[in-house]
């Protein structure tokens, strides 16, 4: 492609030779405190919104069986405490005269 004879190869290479210029003095000037912030903030965002939209998508297609079901694994029941002694007696209710 270098010094073609071709009018459209002449034309590649002047787009090409000027991308190249472009690529090559803003790859060697290093980023400003400014461009490195924003960077940062729009990857961050990035992540945030991806991750969000994994997670709504994968709990729209979750199935209610799928949550609700989980092992017991490990849990231990302690004795409940025996009733403590009332100074008074407990009322029994007639089931007849409830209802009144």
């Amino acid at each position: 492609m270098l010094f073609s004879s071709s009018k459209l190869g002449h034309i590649g290479q002047i787009l090409s030779t000027g991308a190249v210029w472009e690529i090559g003095t803003s790859a060697f000037t290093p980023p400003t405190a400014n461009e490195i912030e924003t960077f940062v903030h729009v990857v961050i965002q990035v992540v945030v919104g991806v991750v969000t939209i994994y997670a709504t998508v994968r709990k729209m297609f979750q199935r209610p069986e799928s949550v609700v079901k989980l092992p017991a694994v490990g849990v231990v029941a302690a004795p409940a405490p025996p009733p403590a002694a009332s100074p008074t007696p407990p009322v029994a209710v007639d089931s007849a005269h409830a209802a009144d």
